[in-house]
């Protein structure tokens, strides 16, 4: 690597199991906002899509790992991984990102501190001013 030559991208140990041939527009959907999410916040991914031919080992690992909703035979996509441990499928994904705790949701360190409500805030300045005494 020479001078002024960019580092090479991290690897991508986020891993998103989509299908590229789903029929249901709620999983195509889900997908999509599941990458638009990570892509904006610069955390590398990789996209493996269980229905392209040659991807059934991808595809067992898949379905063995994550957890499957109720009435369905196998969990479907999207499915979330870092590495080989499961994170979770779409609503746990959009639960955290709604709650500020995705990066915990992926297992990565935090880029930016956790934002705290302004209530929170308020009680915590609260708890630092020193305690006055009573008038002289």
């Amino acid at each position: 690597m020479g001078e002024g030559e960019p580092a090479p991208a991290p690897a991508a140990d986020i891993k998103i199991f989509i299908s590229g041939n789903s029929g249901s527009k709620e999983i195509t959907n889900s997908q999509h906002r599941i990458t638009m999410i990570l892509k904006s916040l610069g955390i590398p991914l990789q996209q493996v899509d269980i229905s392209a031919p040659g991807t059934e080992e991808q595809r067992d690992i898949m379905r063995a790992g994550a957890k499957k909703k109720e009435g369905q035979r196998f969990a479907l996509p999207p499915q979330i991984f870092n590495g080989e441990k499961y994170c979770g499928d779409y609503d746990d994904f959009d639960v955290a990102n709604e709650d500020d705790e995705l990066e915990e949701f992926l297992c990565i360190p935090r880029k930016t501190p956790k934002a705290v409500p302004e209530e929170e805030k308020k009680q915590e300045d609260a708890e630092k001013l020193p305690a006055t005494d009573a008038a002289p």
